[in-house]
């Protein structure tokens, strides 16, 4: 077997080594992709598009992309890759193109289709703006040098405006690092990573170093953005001349230090209007959506349905509120810790929270769930919107009906119609013969049992005596004074349980129930959080203390709902002291 594995190893290298074709093994992961290097360019910019094609390691023809007719397109070659991975194959080609706008406006690019094998697949699509120059000064600004500009200079609190810094350069660079300008209450994030590409800036040819940063006023007013500062190393010639030591083939390049800086900018931050404000705004802006669902929709009583909601969007997404699960009558709410995300990409900050409520219905029957609404200032139209779920309604059946315990009736004990006797079997003899006739008792064991009868009456009180003292002694007790044990020592053993710090929110609950059943003589076998409540307040318990055992309870069970009930309880401090607090007050 290995044998085979090294020979298939070594014609898989001989096929890469001579060029040979390697079959296409095109199937289920076939694929085509389309990427543009940015969305925004100029009309002297050049923009690199890369399609890619999955699944196969060479093809017959360029792929065909739709959306071309305003650019220039320069082919620059195609690149493939093989990998193989427990015998199995990876492949894909890129095709590269470098394309260049005649004229601004916003176009869509792709989708990119090939014909494999008799099997089209097609590409996704991408949108790309294309803006007038920066309006050049006619100035010579050399053969390098740093540009500046926002995507708007007008914008709200809180609204994200696009910082791009542009590095031109007609000579050979490396090293490059950047100093960002610093102002109060101005953030800065970075957009992705630079992109390089060519240019043209006053008839001249530069290439290109872009970089682009989020820019997130948190304050009303006029701004003056200082320059941003490039410092770079020039790498310069030493000329012909050639030394002793030098290198004919490569002569050496010696680097000279070089620090650029871009204009400064103004930037005009407007607050947000007041007119038609909502009253519960919560300051989110930017451009969001909402989506909810609730799965599934038809449960049993006292099963759990899971109401989910996803707030996402551009702007600052760290404004998303925490929402307030729907409030419904005979239906118990927990909710889940919320999940929140953030990243970067070319429309800014962007971000999700994702919010989760397990919903426990009381009763049967069915219910409309509330739809949940959020505002927001929307900065694209410059107003306020309100986005909301749309209601949900669920069903909820009768619940599983406890069965009967097969063990706690006997076979035998059941009644039917047609009642069959069983066969009496001797399953042993007794150990003394029975007397049936008065000369049984005429012999001499007889005789010495009715003669033990009299010693036995005379040392019976001192029998009864020696028992009694016995008992009290080493603690033979009533069923009332191991019952007063019991409540004596209730609330020491959840105290201990809550100490230990191992036990679960799940086993909490029971460890509850438990110290109920103990401290007032009980047998519940199932305990809610109102039951809890009711059950403390007739034993005279404050309002106030029980209110707070409850929310305990309602706070271990939505552990519980929300798959959290293996996890070790958080609340062990809390459920000391509120034991604590109830065994005070019902002394």
């Amino acid at each position: 077997m290995r044998k085979v594995s090294n020979i298939f190893i070594l014609l898989i290298i001989m096929y890469l080594l001579t060029g040979m074709n390697i079959p296409c093994f095109a199937g289920d992961n076939l694929s085509i992709a389309l990427s543009l290097d940015r969305n925004e360019a100029t009309v002297t910019d050049n923009i690199r598009m890369v399609v890619k094609i999955s699944g196969v390691r060479s093809t017959d023809s360029w792929p065909e992309v739709n959306g071309l007719d305003p650019f220039d397109v320069v082919r620059q070659g195609s690149s493939s890759r093989v990998e193989v991975i427990n015998t199995k194959f990876s492949s894909a080609v890129e095709y590269n193109y470098m394309i260049q706008p005649k004229e601004e406006g916003i176009y869509k690019i792709g989708p990119a289709r090939l014909t494999i094998d008799g099997k089209t697949i097609t590409s996704n699509t991408e949108s790309l703006t294309i803006k007038k120059p920066s309006r050049s000064s006619g100035i010579d600004r050399g053969n390098i040098f740093l540009s500046a500009a926002l995507s708007s200079k007008k914008i709200y609190i809180e609204e994200q405006a696009v910082y791009t810094l542009k590095l031109y350069y007609q000579v050979s660079v490396k090293d490059v690092s950047l100093s960002l300008p610093e102002a109060k209450n101005l953030t800065f994030k970075q957009i992705d990573k630079p992109s390089e590409y060519q240019s043209v800036y006053n008839g001249k040819s530069y290439q290109v170093l872009e970089a682009r940063y989020v820019l997130i006023p948190s304050a009303e007013g006029t701004y003056g953005i200082k320059p941003a500062r490039m410092n770079l190393g020039v790498m310069q010639s030493r000329g012909s001349g050639f030394g002793i030591f030098d290198d004919p083939f490569f002569p050496a390049a010696a680097v000279s230090p070089k620090s650029v800086i871009s204009e400064p900018l103004e930037l005009n931050v407007l607050p947000l209007p007041k007119k038609e404000r909502p009253s519960d705004f919560t300051g989110m802006v930017g451009k969001f959506d909402m989506k909810a669902s609730l799965e599934p929709a038809k449960i049993k009583k006292g099963e759990s349905a899971t109401l989910t909601v996803v707030i996402e969007g551009h702007g600052n997404v760290k404004m998303i509120p925490d929402l307030k699960g729907p409030v419904q009558q005979d239906i118990k709410i927990y909710a889940d810790q919320p999940v929140f995300e953030e990243s970067v990409d070319s429309g800014g900050v962007k971000g999700s929270k994702t919010m989760k409520w397990a919903l426990v219905p009381e009763k049967e029957g069915q219910y409309e769930i509330a739809s949940l609404t959020v505002n927001f200032f929307d900065t694209q139209k410059q107003q306020y919107r309100t986005i909301e779920t749309s209601p949900f309604h669920i069903y909820v059946l009768p619940g599983v009906k406890e069965a009967l315990n097969p063990s706690a009736v006997a076979p035998e004990a059941k009644q039917t119609n047609n009642v069959v006797k069983k066969e009496v079997k001797e399953i042993g003899y007794d150990i003394l013969p029975v007397h049936d006739s008065i000369k049984d008792l005429t012999n001499g064991s007889s005789l010495q049992s009715r003669n033990l009868m009299p010693v036995l009456l005379l040392i019976a009180p001192f029998l009864i005596y020696l028992l009694t003292f016995l008992g009290l002694k080493y603690g033979i007790k009533s069923e009332k004074a191991m019952a007063a044990v019991r409540i004596k020592k209730a609330a020491g053993i959840i105290i201990r349980q809550c100490r230990n710090g191992k036990i679960c929110s799940g086993d909490m609950i029971s460890e509850l129930r438990n110290y109920l059943n103990n401290r007032f003589g009980l047998d519940l076998g199932s305990l809610t959080a109102y039951e809890a409540d009711n059950l403390l307040k007739s034993k005279g318990v404050s309002a106030e203390t029980s209110d707070r055992f409850r929310d305990i309870i309602l706070e271990l069970e939505g552990a519980v709902y929300t798959g959290k009930g293996n996890e070790i309880c958080s609340l062990a401090e809390k459920i000391i002291e509120i034991i604590k607090e109830v065994e005070k007050e019902l002394r």
